[in-house]
């Protein structure tokens, strides 16, 4: 009789407690913002990445090491980052990188802002490639 009450007291108590570990919210901006990068991968999947902000270039590698798949995971990541977090949308000499159609960016222009970070995009005519 003990082992279910035990049972239902972790599923009622511990189970959510656990499950929103994963989904705190950063209480501190980063030092140098976050980058955002994109690019399709091989079955022409919209994939991003945010990478802690630095004085330098990053490599391929070092950019695709943490992959965000889709727009509406991207958002569930904004709303992680500490609220006026400033996040720098960018590939800086990448190749193989590449911004979304303007559908997709305004998509993720909105996720932004209901998250409260501040998302920098470069002007339209800068961000072919």
């Amino acid at each position: 009789m003990k082992s279910p009450c035990i049972l239902l007291l972790l599923l009622l108590v511990v189970f959510p407690f656990v499950l929103a570990q994963g989904q705190e919210r950063h209480t501190e901006k980063s030092f140098k913002g976050v980058e955002l990068y994109s690019w399709k991968n091989s079955n022409g999947e919209w994939m991003f990445s945010l990478v802690p902000g630095t004085n330098r270039n990053k490599t391929e590698a070092e950019v695709k090491k943490s992959q965000i798949s889709g727009p509406e995971e991207l958002a569930k990541r904004f709303s992680q980052l500490a609220e006026g977090e400033q996040i720098f949308w960018f590939h800086y000499g990448l190749k193989g990188f590449a911004y979304p159609d303007e559908k997709m960016i305004a998509e993720v222009e909105s996720s932004a802002k209901k998250a409260k970070v501040d998302l920098r995009i470069p002007p339209k005519d800068a961000r072919n490639g």
